[in-house]
């Protein structure tokens, strides 16, 4: 969890002239937004913090303040305020996609990114793998209610671009019988999930100690055409670091440098396509941890770098014309 801290800090070091951001605190998803997705007994299940001890123990999270009879009748003090601070942790997570999705969309934004989120392993009625609610499904369907003008028409496709090392099996199941909504993941094929694994749109599975120039032959043999196919008017991008060398939980053996061309390529193909684009974390479990949080910041840095270009050459443009 100091993940998410480190990350912002070593973001907060940067100048924001420089880099051209702005942090924002996170707002919580209001329940009716989570329900678009959720089951309702779930969710309220979740935030009542009447999940099983099975349950938690499946979201690995400390969620619930009943047992069946796994360890001591009731979780101990600490436990139940841990799970209340991973409930609001949840909401925010999810509040924040919502948010970062309301801003490229209404109010003039390009890209945004939440250092959180990508809680990919959600499905409608159950959590796993540290995901408790699916944030970007969350925002997807937010989006669709509330700008459903922007999605009239055949061809007006949402992406997900899903490059957590695990595969994105809670979104791949939440949109199976969604046209509209692609969802593409590149993966480890012998990492987690492993049961509960779910077909997406385009999945690509690579061998265990997969290095940069495999990922990435494997990403620009793949990903350009899917935009080219799909022409995706917003693009979701979950962009764990966890196919990291370094990562206690990843399998594959990509290096810092092979992560930031990943990040570039991405982007790059949000620019060629002029899509608006929500960045999100994802999975990062280097040891030391400071590995990761290298890689979570220079997804977020490059974003803003690029950002920075695109816009001053905008500007550079429009004084050309006049």
């Amino acid at each position: 969890m100091e993940k998410y801290l480190l990350t912002r800090e070593a973001i907060e070091k940067e100048s924001p002239d420089f880099l051209k951001y702005s942090m924002r605190f996170s707002p919580t998803a209001r329940k009716e937004d989570v329900l678009l997705v959720h089951d309702k007994e779930y969710v309220e299940r979740v935030l009542t913090q009447k999940l099983t001890r099975e349950e938690a123990r499946t979201i690995g999270f400390p969620m619930s303040e009943q047992s069946d009879g796994y360890a001591s009748k009731f979780l101990s003090e600490d436990e139940t305020k841990r799970g209340e601070q991973h409930v609001t942790r949840s909401l925010a997570s999810t509040g924040g996609t919502i948010k970062m999705t309301r801003d490229v969309l209404e109010h003039g934004f390009m890209w945004a990114g939440q250092l959180a989120g990508g809680t990919h392993h959600a499905f409608a009625g159950h959590g796993e793998g540290f995901c408790v609610f699916n944030d970007i499904a969350c925002a997807v369907r937010v989006a669709q209610r509330d700008y459903e003008e922007l999605f009239e028409g055949e061809d007006r496709n949402v992406l997900i671009v899903d490059l957590d090392v695990h595969q994105g099996n809670g979104t791949a199941k939440i949109f199976e019988n969604d046209k509209n909504i692609i969802t593409y993941s590149i993966h480890g094929d012998r990492n987690y999930p492993w049961k509960t694994r779910m077909l997406s749109d385009y999945d690509i599975a690579l061998p265990d100690d997969c290095e940069d120039e495999e990922y990435l032959n494997a990403l620009e043999t793949s990903l350009p055409k899917v935009f080219e196919k799909h022409k995706p008017f917003l693009v979701y991008f979950q962009a764990g670091v966890d196919a990291l060398k370094a990562d206690s939980f990843g399998r594959l053996s990509m290096t810092r440098e092979g992560l930031r061309r990943r990040n570039n390529l991405v982007l790059a193909l949000c620019v060629e396509h002029d899509c608006k684009l929500v960045t999100t974390m994802g999975g990062g479990y280097a040891k030391p941890i400071e590995r990761s949080i290298e890689c979570h910041s220079d997804v977020f840095r490059i974003m803003a770098l690029k950002h920075k270009a695109i816009m001053e050459e905008r500007k550079y443009l429009e004084k050309m014309v006049t």
